[in-house]
């Protein structure tokens, strides 16, 4: 082999990793995107743009499930992926939503509450990658140990963004009876993302994928109101996956079990 042809390997070599790298950090970028508009919701006293910082976090959540598959697709997976992977799920997943959640909570009765609450979604967002990172070498592709992180950031997005096209001066999610629920399970959430129940990642099956690229798409493309009663229908998806999620996870090893065992 020619010094040439090794180098054009080398540059094919480099694009299959580059590509998915780009991906990546697309997530990140609306991760940020996110932050910031929740900042500028807040400087400007312009509440409808919590829904688009609920945008944004949907649309990480979509590249960050493709950067993986992207990655699988082009053979071009790597170390350096992983670890940046990582940091995009603290930012747009951990530290985003808590943002987006802790602007919200600036119209309720306690000071102490927005900061503990969002500060809570942080931390465990943290130890629960960190954990992900050391005991989990698969990435998930043979189930989570626990809860993923973007299962209570997509509660919190989907919630924001309906409530606010929705129900736009009444604060829904912040004060009464929606509230307390809304608020009680990010509590539920962020302590499953610690447990060692097993979850499944269907970002890793076409087949459920892509209509979920298709659905946080429609955020976009349809009116308003279509768009709150999709992410309505989103949120309780978000919990029948809290609930089902273990059980489904064992079936499913079983059957792989069984598979193995009848071979």
């Amino acid at each position: 082999m020619t010094g040439q042809q090794v180098h054009k390997l080398r540059i094919l070599a480099n694009w299959r990793r580059i590509v998915p790298t780009m991906v990546t950090l697309s997530a990140l970028f609306f991760g940020f995107a996110s932050i910031l508009s929740t900042i500028e919701a807040m400087r400007l006293g312009a509440p409808a743009l919590l829904a688009r910082s609920a945008q944004y976090i949907m649309l990480a959540l979509i590249l960050d499930g493709l950067d993986g598959n992207v990655a699988r697709w082009l053979k071009g997976t790597t170390e350096f992926g992983a670890e940046l992977d990582t940091f995009v799920d603290f930012l747009a997943f951990g530290v985003a939503p808590a943002a987006l959640l802790y602007v919200m909570l600036i119209h309720g009765p306690s000071p102490f509450w927005r900061t503990i609450l969002p500060s809570a979604i942080v931390f465990s967002g943290a130890l629960r990658l960190s954990r992900f990172r050391l005991k989990d070498p698969l990435r998930g592709q043979g189930g989570f140990i626990g809860l993923p992180i973007t299962v209570n950031s997509s509660w919190i997005a989907l919630a924001a963004f309906a409530a606010q096209i929705m129900y736009p001066e009444e604060h829904i999610l912040v004060t009464g009876p929606v509230s307390i629920v809304f608020q009680f399970l990010i509590l539920v959430m962020i302590s499953l993302q610690l447990s060692n129940l097993r979850y499944p990642k269907p970002s890793n099956k076409v087949r459920f994928f892509a209509p979920a690229v298709l659905v946080v798409l429609l955020l976009w493309i349809l009116s308003e109101t279509y768009a709150a009663w999709i992410a309505t229908v989103l949120v309780f998806g978000c919990l029948v996956y809290v609930l089902t999620g273990p059980m489904i996870h064992k079936r499913s090893a079983m059957r792989q079990q069984q598979h193995i065992e009848g071979k």
